[in-house]
C-alpha cells in the first residue's frame, strides 16, 4: 500500500518508529472491545456500544488515507461520496475536501443532520435492499434534498462508496448489492473488514465470515476488484480468509 512506502532511511529511527506504530495500532485493532457502562444512552441503541469511537480511527486513517489519496490523485473520488454504515467517526472525512464535493453518511444511529460537505442519514443499512420500505423512501428523499435533485428523477448515482468495519454485522449481500445499485457505471466501492473481529454477539449470521466471498460476489454484480490488500498479515503469509482487507472494486461502465 502506498500508506507503507519508506525513504532512503529504512534502516533509520523513522522506520523502527512507524513499525512500533504499526504493530500497536494492529494490537489496538484486536483488543476485545469492552461495553460502555448500563443505566446511558447506549442502553437504547447498542450501535453506539461497540460500533462508535472505539473502533479505532487511527488505524482507519493508517489504513484508507492512502487509498483515498490515491484514487483521488487517479480522479476516482468523484463528487458524491456515501459512507455506509458511517458510525461515530466516518472514515470519508480523510478524504480530501472540495468545492462540489459531498459525503451522506448513513447509519442506523444517523441524526440526520446536515454540517459542512456532509449530511447524515438515519437508516438500517440491511433496508436498502427492501425498496418499498418507508425508512428507505425516507433516506432517499433526505440524500436527494441534499444533493439537490428531485426525488421523481430518482436518487443521484454516488461516485464513490465506503464500507468500514460493517460487514460482519449485517447480510454483506444484502447490504453490498443493494447499496450498488445507487452507485454510478465505473464508480467504486472501498471495502475494510477483518471477519470475526468485534462483539460476535451482534453478528449476522449472514455476515461476512470469509474474505474470499466479497470479492466473489462483487464480481458476480459486475465489479472488477482493482485493489486487494491484508496490511496486517505476517510476511509470507497468503491467506486471505480471516486477514484484515482493504479492497477497492470498480462498477463496471
Amino acid at each position: 500500500m502506498a500508506g507503507l512506502t519508506t525513504t532512503p532511511f529504512s534502516l533509520s529511527q523513522l522506520l523502527r518508529e512507524q513499525v512500533s506504530h504499526l504493530r500497536e495500532s494492529c494490537a489496538a485493532w484486536f483488543r476485545p472491545q469492552q461495553p460502555e457502562a448500563r443505566g446511558t444512552l447506549w442502553d437504547d441503541t447498542p450501535w453506539q456500544e461497540f460500533w462508535g469511537e472505539q473502533y479505532g480511527l487511527e488505524l482507519k486513517r493508517w489504513l484508507l488515507k492512502p487509498v483515498f489519496e490515491k484514487l483521488d490523485a487517479e480522479g476516482k473520488v468523484g463528487d458524491v461520496i456515501v459512507d455506509i454504515g458511517s458510525g461515530a467517526q466516518p472514515v470519508t472525512q480523510f478524504i480530501q475536501k472540495r468545492a462540489g464535493r459531498k459525503r451522506i453518511c448513513v447509519d442506523v444511529a444517523g441524526d440526520n443532520r446536515c454540517a459542512g460537505d456532509a449530511q447524515t442519514v438515519r437508516l438500517n443499512v440491511e433496508k436498502v435492499g427492501e425498496p418499498g420500505s418507508l425508512s428507505l423512501r425516507k433516506a432517499l428523499l433526505r440524500a436527494c434534498r441534499y444533493l439537490e435533485a428531485s426525488p421523481a428523477a430518482g436518487a443521484p448515482g454516488a461516485d464513490l462508496m465506503v464500507c468500514a468495519d460493517l460487514l460482519n454485522y449485517v447480510d454483506f449481500r444484502k447490504v453490498l448489492g443493494g447499496f450498488s445499485r445507487y452507485l454510478k457505471p465505473g464508480g467504486r466501492i472501498v471495502v475494510v473488514n477483518l471477519p470475526m473481529r468485534g462483539n460476535q454477539s451482534l453478528f449476522s449470521e449472514e455476515g461476512l465470515k470469509d474474505n474470499r466471498l466479497v470479492g466473489q460476489f462483487l464480481e458476480e454484480q459486475g465489479f472488477e476488484i482493482e485493489q486487494k490488500d491484508f496490511p496486517c498479515r505476517p510476511k509470507g503469509e497468503t491467506e486471505e480468509a480471516g486477514e484484515l482487507i482493504v479492497l477497492v472494486a470498480r462498477k463496471a461502465a
